[in-house]
């Protein structure tokens, strides 16, 4: 299976137009390793998204003109624009019991690894 992987790793990095798919959302890494695993690196399966590459070079090439061929503020709005604020939220919630629970944890052990002072005792019958 890691041979299988590896030869996967390989093929995208050959092809590392794939890689557009993921940052696009379009696709996601699983989806994209169960057509390797199906078909390999059987060029017919690819040709999908061989087409989606070519006819889309022509528009990356007019929005990266600036610069050194670069747009990173744009890859970081598509990235935010992919972020789903509910599960953020829900880790964030999650993070915040698990915080709280070890907190608990350790104040009452702080509190119960204080030195016991018994109470004094009261004695009634002394001469």
């Amino acid at each position: 299976m890691d041979n299988k992987i590896d030869s996967f790793k390989n093929f995208i990095r050959d092809n590392t137009f794939l890689i557009s798919y993921i940052r696009d959302g379009k696709k996601s890494w699983q989806d994209l390793y169960e057509v390797y695993d199906i078909y390999g690196d059987n060029k017919e399966a690819w040709d999908e998204y061989l087409k989606d590459n070519n006819s889309g070079n022509d528009a990356s090439r007019s929005t990266n003109s600036s610069g050194n061929g670069t747009n990173y503020w744009g890859e970081f709005i598509n990235m935010a624009k992919n972020i789903d604020v509910e599960k953020v939220q829900e880790g964030i919630t999650s993070l915040q019991k698990t915080l709280s629970l070890f907190g608990d944890l350790f104040v009452n052990k702080e509190n119960n690894s204080k030195t016991y002072n018994p109470r004094p005792l009261y004695r009634r019958f002394e001469d």
